[in-house]
């Protein structure tokens, strides 16, 4: 597409000042740029990648936590996302909804409050630390270490857009469990904020040979953001998108998936049924990515806009009548500048041949209508 723009454009260079070009290689260039300062910010400087150092977590007992040593904090550093790679599976201890939750101004509140059990997310555990929940990047506000359990809030936006409100100790179910990342090491998995879009519900499940296969229904709004063999976490857990299906609002949305052997006593995804509910976060890398083409778009479509408009005024200027409808007058559009307003570099290599047709507008200014070599050959 870009390199369309940039031969109708070259088309025209008499009338198009050179600036305009540039601006456009600035914007492609920003996009690029943006998606690359993403991925670097997430990256360690001297690594890969993700992975969690056992020597240089900090064990917490009871309620008080450790406070990680000057030295440890120079080299590794806590990062709230995760991998998608299930540490382990835990288990719901209480779900709990009270009306006198302390808020920041000392007066009281509702909220709802889940305890969980688990072993090794609680290795180097602190409060306030980042502990995925099925997906979910919940903050741990007690932590009982001889019981190795630990409490988290459930915001009203948590409990609207996940399924974590529908636990029930009495049930038995277990959770998948991940500690945030720590930068120094690989990411087996993918980039996953713990942020879920929506609960997706399986619709289907089926064997083939040695994978178990899910097919999940999925709101519409958020299936353009899901592509065959892209990345996908499903209750927290790191997958890969098989076959995408999508009819509009009023139609089928789904998707698949599969696990591997391994994978499927690892995490809880194999003990659930068909109608149960999945917490789903879609690839953020996705999100980014098209709200920087958004912001591109507009001025790309301004750019041709304007090149129309250009190609009506040449027509015109040659005394042939313009097939392209245009509702700009003289005042609106640039016409650029002769041939020896350009810059050295651009006017030798769009002087005129023999071949070029010239045309004097009406107040003796010669036009040249050529192809423009340069960028034909630079671009």
């Amino acid at each position: 597409l870009i390199t369309f723009r940039f031969r109708l454009i070259s088309t025209f260079t008499y009338c198009l000042p050179l600036h305009h070009i540039h601006t456009n290689a600035k914007m492609v260039s920003f996009i690029l740029g943006t998606t690359f300062l993403l991925l670097s910010s997430l990256l360690p400087h001297d690594s890969h990648g993700f992975a969690p150092s056992p020597s240089t977590r900090h064990v917490v007992g009871g309620h008080s936590s450790s406070i990680p040593t000057s030295s440890s904090q120079s080299k590794l550093t806590t990062h709230h996302m995760f991998t998608g790679i299930i540490e382990e599976m835990g288990e719901v201890i209480s779900l709990e909804t009270r009306d006198d939750m302390t808020l920041w101004d000392g007066s009281k509140g509702k909220g709802t409050e889940m305890v969980l059990k688990g072993d090794i997310v609680l290795d180097g555990a602190y409060l306030g630390c980042s502990i995925s929940v099925n997906g979910v990047c919940l903050t741990a506000t007690e932590i009982d270490e001889d019981a190795k359990t630990f409490k988290v809030g459930l915001a009203p936006e948590t409990l609207r857009k996940t399924n974590l409100g529908t636990y029930v100790p009495e049930s038995q179910q277990r959770v998948n469990m991940e500690r945030a990342s720590e930068i120094g090491g690989r990411n087996s998995g993918h980039f996953v904020q713990g942020h879920v879009d929506n609960v997706g519900t399986i619709m289907d499940q089926w064997i083939d040979e040695n994978s178990l296969f899910f097919k999940i229904a999925f709101p519409y709004e958020f299936m353009r953001y899901v592509v065959p063999k892209g990345f996908i976490a499903i209750d927290g857990t790191s997958l890969t998108v098989c076959d995408v299906h999508s009819e509009g609002e009023d139609g089928e949305n789904w998707f698949t998936f599969m696990l591997v052997e391994y994978t499927q006593t690892k995490i809880i995804l194999p003990s659930k049924k068909v109608g149960d509910t999945v917490n789903v976060e879609v690839d953020v890398l996705g999100k980014y990515s098209e709200q920087a083409w958004e912001a591109f778009v507009p001025k790309m479509e301004a750019l041709e806009t304007k090149v129309k408009q250009l190609e009506a005024r040449l027509q015109e200027l040659e005394g042939g009548e313009s097939t392209t409808s245009s509702s700009a007058t003289d005042n609106d559009v640039n016409y650029g500048q002769p041939i020896g307003g350009l810059s050295n570099v651009a006017a030798a290599a769009t002087a005129p041949t023999p071949e070029q047709v010239k045309v004097k507008n009406t107040d003796g200014t010669e036009w040249v209508r050529t192809k423009q070599s340069f960028f034909d050959t630079q671009y």
